[in-house]
């Protein structure tokens, strides 16, 4: 599925405007850590006093956030992503540190703003693989200095993340299938309202309709916790099945239009939540697929393709390559 560069702007845009630290909340907390920080703790641990260092597809800048921790000396750090950044950590970040970051949002990687030869390291995680690679891995080697380098963590197509959104998106399929639990939950939205008065909710015994309806919302309902009770990924469906549950209550205390104004607020959030989980299960690389990125990047200097591991579980590509 190739999805419009001004769609997927708008999604990772709706996403980071939450708060949200990263792209792995089901793996970890409000931060990084893990394996994960590690690599790129010692990635800062390498630079020298003063080097320029660019993030690609930076999201809130996670990725930015442990190279200035983990820095010895200060570094100047430009950040781009095609959505527009909210990182909260930043106002907390003390002013020197600040002074050393410099987000840019709805920023493409195929066009860096950037003079020639400018960074000593350019990084991506979980993000690097989703651009144009015929385009951006020319303006990173572009924009990368002599001698410089890049340090790229990616999604891997057997890594847990990857694995969790294949899960994730049956479910959703399952949802918003014609006649599913999503379709009969807005449906429900009508005979919830007309339940707020005495009167309706003496029509609605005698409607057969409504009452089919309720009927087979339930049996969605069931089948829902069924499909929960199996999957190692049962999020999106137990918060669907809360969340849908709040918006009936909202048609039962203030009417069908605020609970329809509700439920299009929750569909958008779905879609956004497919869109950003198929193009992660798309985009993901395959050994072949990782070590054709690393030669690209690397045009004939030093490369290395490892898998990343964290307790055991796969997360993704840890790719280093020194372009000559």
């Amino acid at each position: 599925m190739e999805i419009q560069v001004d769609v997927r702007k708008a999604v990772w845009s709706r996403y980071w405007s939450h708060g949200i630290a990263h792209s792995c909340g089901g793996s970890y907390g409000n931060r990084y850590e893990g394996s994960l920080a590690r690599f790129w703790r010692t990635v800062a641990g390498d630079l020298p006093a003063g080097a320029r260092v660019l993030d690609i597809a930076t999201g809130n800048g996670a990725v930015p956030q442990l190279l200035l921790e983990g820095a010895d000396s200060p570094i100047a750090c430009d950040a781009i992503d095609l959505a527009q950044p909210d990182p909260p950590w930043l106002a907390e970040l003390p002013e020197h540190k600040r002074r050393q970051l410099r987000f840019h949002g709805q920023q493409v990687a195929e066009a860096l703003p950037f003079p020639d030869t400018h960074f000593d390291l350019v990084t991506s995680q979980y993000g690097l693989e989703y651009t144009d690679l015929q385009r951006s891995l020319p303006e990173i080697r572009r924009v990368l200095r002599p001698g410089g380098k890049v340090r790229l963590i990616t999604h891997h197509t057997d890594a847990r993340p990857v694995r969790l959104a294949r899960t994730e998106l049956g479910h959703l399929d399952w949802m918003m299938a014609p006649g599913g639990l999503l379709e009969l939950g807005q449906a429900m939205i009508a005979p919830m309202a007309r339940a707020a008065t005495e009167a309706g909710r003496a029509a609605l015994m005698a409607d057969a309709g409504a009452n089919a309806l309720r009927a087979h919302f339930n049996v969605l309902q069931g089948e829902a916790t069924q499909l929960a009770a199996g999957s190692d990924c049962p999020d999106v469906l137990g918060d669907a099945r809360v969340e849908l549950g709040g918006i009936l209550n909202l048609a039962l205390a203030h009417g069908a239009a605020v609970a329809h104004e509700a439920f299009g607020r929750m569909r958008r959030d779905l879609d956004d939540s497919r869109v950003r989980l198929q193009e992660l299960v798309d985009y993901a690389l395959d050994d072949a697929g990782a070590q054709a990125l690393a030669g690209a990047l690397a045009r004939g200097g030093k490369q290395q393709v490892e898998a990343l591991f964290d307790d055991a579980v796969l997360m993704g590509w840890r790719i280093a390559a020194n372009p000559v």
